[in-house]
């Protein structure tokens, strides 16, 4: 009896030292992760740091590419970036909102050059018109996008576009129809005469007439190509003649080309950023 009491205390006892032992390795391991963690964090911490003040990341430079009407003082300035500032912390999504902000800015991309420089690719709006509104006149691309308007004193030799704005409201159609016909002219080379357009009028009734050299060529709403080659003809008789001055040309009609030599409105000129 007194053998078996024994034993099961010395079962007990052994059970408990076992448990002691297994929760002691625990603990250890449990420090020691905990250790080797402050220690990994530690180094990070004082990597970061060291990074962050580190002058060998400091920008020293600010490379912008890509433009042509834009200054590049004009462009760093947008940004609004401190001198010496440290590049791995500067936010690019951010520059290049703020660079976008620019009426004249159509797309930016902004990238890291390691260790010390920025690089912003910046391409410009390119406008092929200034387009008259109720308040004014401004640049518009290509695509129809009128983006900024004349400013006083600025000079341009850009076509003007005028009659779209009735009311506050745009002849978005009209626009893009005589957008074609500016690139339809830029590479017309059968009439030298007409080769430098000052001025495109939309009517909704009548379509797109032609400004050019003291000509106003009616050529109503498409097929400009063929209307414009009877124009030739008609330029030769008139010299033959010895008739100058202004003459309005209506080559809608596919019938007849109907002549009339009078004056007419000027065509608007850009001074100062206004309509002349």
């Amino acid at each position: 009896m007194r053998r078996s009491v024994r034993s099961t205390v010395e079962t007990r006892v052994n059970r408990v030292r076992r448990r002691s032992r297994r929760i002691l390795v625990e603990i250890g391991k449990t420090v020691l992760l905990t250790a080797c963690v402050a220690v990994v964090a530690s180094m990070l911490i004082f990597a970061y740091n060291f990074v962050i003040v580190s002058p060998y990341f400091q920008m020293k430079e600010t490379l912008v590419r890509g433009t042509e009407r834009l200054q590049t003082d004009a462009v760093v300035e947008l940004t609004g970036l401190r001198p010496s500032q440290n590049i791995l912390m500067t936010n690019l999504g951010a520059v290049a909102r703020k660079v976008k902000a620019n009426p004249w800015v159509k797309d930016v991309s902004v990238r890291r050059d390691f260790p010390d420089r920025l690089v912003i690719e910046v391409t410009e709006r390119k406008p092929a018109a200034l387009v008259e509104r109720g308040d004014g006149l401004y640049f518009i691309e290509r695509d129809g996008t009128a983006f900024e308007k004349i400013t006083a004193g600025e000079k341009t030799d850009l076509p003007v576009l005028t009659g779209f704005y009735r009311k506050g409201v745009e002849n978005r159609e009209m626009i893009l129809k005589s957008l074609e016909l500016l690139d339809f002219m830029a590479s017309y080379t059968e009439v030298p005469e007409i080769r430098h357009v000052s001025e495109i009028h939309g009517d909704d009734l009548f379509g797109l007439s032609l400004f050019a050299e003291g000509l106003c060529l009616k050529l109503g709403f498409g097929d400009f190509d063929a209307k414009l080659r009877r124009l030739k003809p008609v330029l030769a008789d008139l010299a033959r003649r010895n008739l100058s001055g202004h003459f309005i040309i209506d080559l809608n009609n596919p019938g007849k080309v109907t002549v009339q030599h009078r004056e007419f409105r000027v065509p608007v000129k850009v001074t100062g950023g206004v309509r002349a």
